[in-house]
């Protein structure tokens, strides 16, 4: 029985390991995406703006540059995903938009791992179009207590 279960653990250890060089891969490969179809539809810049706390946390807005432009991100790419169950990339065609949180949420998830949980963090994210940089700007929230004590005694 236990070495069934530690085969199985480690199968299962070993899947976990392949899929997340498989998203990793699939990120990258979406970041070269992105930066593409931005290039294509004139963006230069991209913000995006996350938060979150007690075990929640969301992308608050998406901004472009130039501002009002943002219907642009509707436009379907050919955007990669990691399927679980083979750890194979496979293409489907997805909104920007889409594709671009998927990155920021993968960024996090590789980079502050549990950043939604407790205090939680903010942030934005920032694609510069002509550098083609992904940048993550990070503000972790944490609280902090001081204790301490102190006595005296009086002699009678």
């Amino acid at each position: 029985m236990t070495e069934n279960f530690e085969r199985s653990f480690a199968e299962h250890a070993e899947r976990l390991l392949r899929h997340e060089r498989a998203c990793n891969e699939a990120s990258a490969q979406n970041r070269r995406i992105i930066f593409e179809a931005l290039s294509v539809s004139r963006i230069t810049a991209v913000t995006v703006s996350f938060d979150g706390e007690g075990d929640s946390g969301q992308i608050e807005e998406i901004a472009v540059v130039p501002e009002g432009e943002d219907s642009r991100l509707d436009v379907l790419v050919d955007a990669v995903t990691a399927r679980w169950t083979d750890c194979e990339i496979v293409s489907e065609r997805t909104p920007l938009r889409d594709v671009i949180e998927q990155v920021c949420y993968a960024a996090l998830a590789e980079t502050n791992c549990g950043w939604e949980n407790n205090e939680g963090a903010f942030g934005d994210f920032r694609f510069d179009v002509a550098n083609r940089t992904l940048t993550l700007e990070f503000n972790g929230r944490y609280m902090s207590t001081e204790y301490s004590e102190h006595s005296w005694i009086e002699e009678a």
